[in-house]
């Protein structure tokens, strides 16, 4: 229908831009307010009162981003920290002689962030040794952080603001520095404390100072153990000390190269040695709360994998998650479950495995609760810091991978195209009539009409296919076993998915559509990635200049 018989069949009440830019405003999902001459606020919502005072009070970030965008074409963003330590994401969009200026609260997902990084860094660092006293003390010399529970007859909360010196014995003390107030690593040093009860008690101490962001030192962070108790209690601690040697080895996989992975594979390795296992296997926790095997040893495998996920997923379910252990049954085999927890909730399990013939005993059951309840912390950072490299490959708009996961993930696309001798298609997208869309109808229209676009992109995307925002309004996509002819077939799903925007959104006269081009890989050409790019958006350029909203497929580099 012609927009001519369109408009006699449905009158269209178009409103003025001044209430537009007002609904706009008042209907924006965070901070939004339209600044006139000078600092005046025309128009603001209740979620920009932040903004509007930092303008009243002059805050230099965002004046300077204001002066910088006003007067001009071109809008600009920045990352703006508020006198009240709050922190938005900027941006400022010239409209005539006033600006508008939209805002996304970053506060806590930077606090979250610095949260994080705290809480790594306490960890990487204390676990550098075997736990026995577990400490940190700020640059006077106090105790900020005390474990476990109680230690040389002392509640560690009552420890907390004390100064660390007053543990040690005056006699010991005389003559020599404080070892709670180097500035430098400690290990294994002797020191003399004084117990609770009065007593003299032999420690090894192992620290290393905390640094402040400036390089200064902050504190120490380290361990005291009771060499005391150890000499006198060695002969009736074999096991605990298997246990502490298990741990040991999860503790010093973690601070070298591998991370978590290799943690959790020198916990299964060392938990069957010295528990006499057969098989090994640990369970992680899923995103949908599931369980899958993430590390196999020895004998016990695909066979046995799913159903001692769904038995640990079952177990970590109930209440009772913490140092808890089971024994099931497996046909010939014999399975002892330890689950691993992280403030008391089931993130995953180490399983052990052998012939049923040789039970389980009640010590090997605590050494191996001992292993998970380490591995508890493992997995827990292997899962944040999953859901972080997760985070960082996804174009937060769209759901589809941003530029610089596309860049990094594509070379090795390339070179499983040249192992297995078939050919791939690269396409990219541009669209044809979208910053009319913003201009006309307000960025959040633009922002919904991409997050549908990516919906949309992401439903035709098979497993092995690629589809990424390369930014603003252009879009990369990788298919696989693909040439010249099937990828036009590729190409009319986008254009299909195009048209059911249109329906979706129906919007007057939002006239979208996608200029395409399309570069297919030849398998074993030694094509670079840049070059195989450069063919597609000439390709692309050429669909642009013979009247947008068309696919040209660019010629094989042996016919150029």
């Amino acid at each position: 229908m012609t927009r001519e018989a369109m408009e006699e069949k449905v009158p269209i009440s178009r409103p003025s831009a001044a209430a537009v830019l007002d609904r706009l405003v008042e209907g924006h999902p965070g901070p939004a307010l339209i600044v006139g001459q000078g600092i005046r606020v025309v128009e603001a919502n209740d979620a920009a009162r932040p903004l509007v005072e930092a303008l009243r009070t002059g805050n230099a970030q965002l004046l300077e981003l204001l002066d910088r965008v006003r007067g001009g074409h071109d809008g600009g963003r920045a990352e703006i920290m508020l006198s009240d330590s709050l922190v938005f994401d900027v941006t400022a969009l010239p409209i005539g002689a006033a600006i508008l200026v939209t805002a996304r609260d970053l506060t806590a997902e930077r606090q979250n962030l610095l949260r994080f990084a705290d809480q790594s860094a306490r960890l990487a660092d204390i676990l550098d040794c075997l736990t026995d006293f577990a400490f940190e003390t700020d640059r006077e010399g106090r105790f900020v952080y005390c474990a476990p529970a109680s230690v040389f007859g002392y509640r560690t909360a009552s420890l907390i603001g004390q100064y660390a010196v007053d543990l040690l014995d005056p006699d010991w003390l005389s003559g020599r520095a404080d070892p709670f107030g180097l500035e430098r690593p400690v290990a294994e040093s002797e020191v003399w404390l004084v117990a609770a009860d009065g007593t003299r008690v032999v420690a090894q101490m192992s620290a290393r100072p905390v640094l402040d962001d400036l390089g200064c030192f902050a504190g120490l962070r380290g361990i005291l153990r009771d060499l005391s108790g150890i000499r006198a209690r060695e002969a009736a601690l074999t096991q605990a000390l298997d246990r502490e040697r298990l741990r040991g080895a999860v503790v010093d996989a973690m601070r070298g190269a591998g991370g978590p992975e290799r943690a959790i594979r020198v916990a299964a390795e060392a938990s069957m040695a010295t528990l006499h296992a057969q098989g090994a296997l640990i369970m992680a926790r899923t995103a949908d709360g599931g369980m899958e095997c993430i590390q196999h040893l020895g004998i016990g495998g695909d066979e046995h994998c799913d159903r001692i996920a769904d038995e640990v997923a079952r177990l970590a379910a109930e209440d009772q998650v913490v140092g808890r252990v089971e024994t099931r049954g497996l046909g010939d085999l014999s399975a002892l479950i330890a689950l691993s927890s992280e403030n008391g909730v089931g993130v995953g399990a180490i399983v052990l495995l052998r012939a049923r013939r040789t039970p389980w005993n009640g010590a090997q059951a605590g050494i191996l609760g001992a292993v998970a309840d380490q591995l508890g912390l493992v997995l827990g950072i292997r899962e944040r810091v999953g859901q972080l490299e997760r985070m960082s490959r996804i174009d937060g708009l769209t759901g589809l991978l941003n530029r610089r996961a596309f860049d990094d993930e594509m070379p090795a696309r390339l070179r499983l195209a040249d192992r297995g001798s078939r050919d791939g298609t690269l396409i990219v997208v541009d669209l044809d009539g979208f910053k009319p869309v913003n201009d006309r109808f307000g960025h959040a229209t633009g922002d919904k009409v991409l997050h549908a676009l990516g919906a949309g992109f992401r439903g035709a995307i098979g497993r092995d296919e690629i589809a990424s925002r390369l930014g603003g309004d252009e879009f990369a996509f990788w298919f696989p076993d693909c040439d010249g002819r099937r990828s036009f077939t590729r190409v009319d799903a986008l254009y299909d998915i195009m048209d059911a925007l249109h329906r979706k959104i129906a919007l007057p006269d939002l006239n979208l559509g996608m200029s395409i081009g399309i570069a297919v890989y030849r398998a074993g050409s030694a094509e670079s990635m840049d070059q195989l790019m450069a063919r597609a958006d000439a390709a692309l350029y050429r669909a642009k200049g013979a009247g947008r909203n068309r696919a040209e497929l660019a010629p094989t580099p042996e016919a150029r």
